[in-house]
């Protein structure tokens, strides 16, 4: 295989396996483009971002822009064979898109045309789906729009949170970006259009979208607790404060004839809340300004029982 030379720019941890198997590979990696490192933690101190720190470990040279128009003469400077594109956390403009000789490249996580935009392994959950994947396609200006390369899909387990589907996908995308590298290098990489009009999005979330309402069937609330595991969190209140509900779950069909959000009589390690259709069962709680724990802990802790109610 002819090694290329390209720019890689994502910003997150599920970008990590990417670059660091592109570089291991021989591709010759000019440049990482990451956005700014942030402040986190209770010390509020700067934090290298996950790629920018994997980049530093492999001498590659890295570049933070506050918008990836900036770097557009750098780009031209360098004059890379390909943009390799994944979880940057920006659109970019036709500019940087053009620096490419073979083009850019984008690695989405789902099976496009399906959940297009910033969340889709997130939504892939929320709505139900059986299975997703990983999505190599060649990038235009709009929002994952372009003619795909390769596709990989995965069934979505029946336990399966956010943040483990992402794990799983992302390890996916570091073996599908070497498939595709190989076939842009090799000039017989496949151009396949989106069926545009079977497209569906995937909205950004905030965290005002954890919120669960009791009311709901247990089947939609298992999927909404799993699904925003672990950002932005499911939660529900109790006594006036929040409540974070976290994976495992179990859906019962049977509510036991209570108002949705009653406590029911904890099965297991698990805390049971009757919802609109049967009942949920959570495994792991964590109250306002404490440590996640296991809900059957919580509950002896709080003193709470069947009767007891969770939310507004």
């Amino acid at each position: 295989m002819k090694p290329l030379s390209l720019v890689f720019m994502g910003t997150p941890e599920i970008a990590r396996p990417t670059l660091e198997a592109t570089a291991r590979a021989g591709h010759r990696v000019l440049l990482a483009v990451t956005q700014p490192d942030r402040r986190a933690g209770r010390g509020r101190k700067v934090k290298r971002g996950p790629v920018a720190a994997l980049a530093d470990e492999l001498g590659v040279p890295v570049l933070q822009p506050d918008q990836a128009a900036y770097i557009v003469p750098r780009l031209q400077e360098l004059q890379p064979d390909l943009l390799l594109v994944l979880a940057y956390g920006q659109i970019l403009p036709a500019g940087v898109l053009n620096t490419g000789r073979l083009g850019a490249v984008n690695l989405h996580f789902s099976l496009l045309p399906l959940f297009r935009g910033a969340a889709p392994i997130n939504w892939a959950i929320l709505e139900g789906q059986a299975k997703t994947g990983v999505s190599a396609m060649y990038m235009d200006v709009g929002l994952d729009t372009g003619d795909v390369i390769f596709q990989e899909e995965t069934p979505i387990g029946p336990q399966e949170t956010a943040g483990s589907l992402a794990e799983r996908l992302a390890k996916m995308a570091a073996g599908l970006t070497l498939a595709t590298l190989e076939a842009i290098a090799g000039g017989h990489a496949p151009r396949t259009p989106q069926d545009h009009g079977a497209h569906t999005y995937a909205p950004m979330l905030k965290k005002s979208d954890g919120s669960l309402h009791w009311g709901a069937p247990a089947v939609e609330l298992d999927r909404r607790v799993r699904g925003l595991d672990p950002w932005p969190g499911a939660f529900s209140e109790l006594a006036g404060a929040p409540l974070k509900l976290f994976a495992p779950t179990k859906v019962l069909e049977d509510d036991h004839g209570q108002r949705p959000g009653t406590l029911l009589e904890p099965s297991g390690d698990m805390m049971l809340v009757a919802c609109g259709q049967g009942a949920l069962g959570i495994a792991q709680v964590q109250a306002a300004g404490k440590r996640r724990m296991a809900a059957a802990d919580f509950l002896r802790g709080a003193r709470l029982g069947p009767g007891d109610r969770l939310g507004s």
